[in-house]
């Protein structure tokens, strides 16, 4: 992948395309502000560790001027088996919402993936002083790729081969890492 491509537009959303999603929930004893706060600005590399069957982030790279986290703010994200993959901030409101785009995966493994769109939302709970968090991430497959070229059922293979699998695993372990440092 060349610096010129991570700069290119990123896939373009298409409305009503077939994705694949998984949504995890936790519940972590901080105010939503300071949860937004930690998963915006936070170090990813502490967020998103190796689990048994994906790589965890070793760091991240900034393509794009100004801080993480605005609208269209754009990144590299470096894995521990030395793959990257590009993502773009598309939503940020402190304290209720974080969606981003990944694509760009650089590794075979993710070659059926077109790109994926993550979604964060935090609600106030127990007057405020607790968040729950829920954690929506949502692959869109290439349509000309195994699985995606065998449609609804290439669908639901990668769902149970990868998503409600290896990917639930990956989201689980993550939001308990984030829960820990916020309430470190």
């Amino acid at each position: 992948m060349t610096l010129d491509a991570s700069l290119a537009s990123p896939p373009a959303i298409e409305a009503g395309a077939p994705m694949i999603a998984r949504t995890e929930r936790i519940a972590i004893e901080r105010p939503p502000t300071e949860v937004f706060a930690y998963v915006v600005e936070g170090p990813l590399a502490r967020m998103i560790p190796v689990t048994r069957r994906l790589p965890g982030v070793s760091g991240t790279s900034l393509l794009t001027a100004g801080p993480w986290g605005g609208v269209g703010q754009r990144r590299h994200v470096h894995l521990t088996d030395g793959s990257q993959t590009t993502e773009q901030v598309l939503e940020a409101v402190p304290g209720e919402r974080f969606r981003y785009e990944v694509w760009d995966y650089s590794t075979a493994a993710a070659r059926p993936i077109a790109y994926a769109l993550g979604d964060f939302r935090f609600a106030a709970a127990g007057a405020g002083a607790r968040t729950d968090l829920a954690w929506t991430y949502a692959f869109r497959l290439r349509p000309d790729v195994f699985p995606g070229n065998l449609g609804g059922l290439g669908r639901r293979l990668m769902r149970l081969a990868f998503i409600d699998t290896a990917y639930a695993q990956l989201m689980r372990a993550s939001l308990a890492a984030i829960k820990a440092q916020v309430e470190g």
